[in-house]
């Protein structure tokens, strides 16, 4: 396992937090802003957005 293995093994755990926190600051967003809204629709669209948007940086990569 190299160097830059073992650092991201480390940081795994925060960044599966950090993207957790990424989708709860959307549906935050999404609540104060369409009181009706659907949570599980409105966090399976925004989970799409990120999945695209990870689809996206792999191809420019």
């Amino acid at each position: 396992m190299t160097a830059q293995d073992k650092e991201l093994e480390q940081l795994h755990d925060t960044i599966v937090s950090d993207v957790n926190s990424l989708v709860e600051k959307y549906m935050d967003i999404v609540g104060w802003d369409v009181p009706e809204y659907d949570e599980v629709e409105a966090k399976q669209k925004i989970l799409a957005i990120i999945k695209k948007s990870i689809n996206k940086i792999e191809e420019d990569n």
